[in-house]
This record gives structure tokens, sequence and C-alpha cells, in this order.
């Protein structure tokens, strides 16, 4: 029996139904920020505190995580929509604020002061496989600043996956 081919409609499709959170994700390495907007994230492990981010390979952050390997997530609320497309693009620092939003430093990363919640990953390791490698992080802090529903990709109208 040959091998079978794959139908593309259906892998693009089936694979746009999962369920993903949106987050935003920043690093510093040298004194250059990046700061974007993920979706390819998951925990990993109960013990050690693991999670799982895919980076798009040649993007800042990649270049910037890989290099420092540490980053923070910064978990969002349903109503930050606007916030989360602010990182679709590259990040720029004006008038102290990175894309038009405030921050402030931690452990010399950017930490925005929107965040319902936000946790600081130090990279474990980095499957380097496809055009999003995986990096697997430990969960070394996390603060929740307010309690929010979390803002998730289908409430949003976009799609990223398939």
């Amino acid at each position: 029996m040959g091998k079978q081919l794959m139908n593309e409609k259906y892998r693009k499709q089936s694979l746009r139904m999962f369920s993903y959170g949106v987050y935003v994700l920043s690093s510093m390495d040298k004194g250059e920020y990046c700061v974007s907007t993920v979706t390819w994230v998951s925990q990993a492990s109960f013990e050690p505190p693991l999670i799982s981010v895919c980076i798009k390979r040649g993007s800042a952050s990649y270049e910037i995580v890989k290099k420092r390997g540490e980053f923070i997530l910064h978990l969002l609320g349903d109503d930050q929509k606007d916030l989360a497309l602010s990182f679709f693009k590259s990040t720029v620092l004006e008038h102290g604020k990175l894309n038009g939003h405030e921050f402030r430093l931690h452990n010399e990363m950017p930490l925005l002061k929107e965040a319902p919640a936000y946790i600081i990953c130090k990279v474990v390791e980095i499957l380097e496989n496809g055009d999003h490698p995986l990096f697997l992080a430990e969960v070394i802090d996390a603060v929740v600043n307010s309690d929010s529903k979390p803002l998730e990709l289908s409430t949003t109208g976009w799609s990223y996956g398939g």
C-alpha cells in the first residue's frame, strides 16, 4: 500500500481547531528589546513547573530569547486584544513606551504594566525542528495583579495555525 497524501484543506482546518490563548512574550539582550504576541503556549510539567512556547524562527524574539535564555510571558485579559495587536509588529521604544505601552524593567527584561499576570521563565531546552522552534522553560516566578478571564485566540477573529 502506497503512502496516502494528506488533504491539505483538512490539515489546515483541523490544526486551527486547537484551543490557544493569546500572550505577549518579552525579553532583552544587550539593550535590544523584543516584545511579541505568541499563541502556541502550554503548561508542560507540574514539577518542576515547565511551560512550552513556540517562537517564529528568525524573529527578534527567537534570536534574543535563544541568546539570553530567559523571558517574561504576559497573560492577557479578554479585554486586551488591542494590546496583543500592538506586538504583531517590530518592537519600538518611543517616549518611554514599547509600541505605545508602559513598561518597567524586571530582571533587565521589559514587563508590561497592563498585564493582569505574568510569569518569569528560564529556558531549559530548545527543540529546533520546524519554523517555530519549541522553547521548554522553567517557571521561576509568577505574579497575578488581577483575576481576569484569559484572552483566547478563538474570540479575537484571528487565526494562527494550520
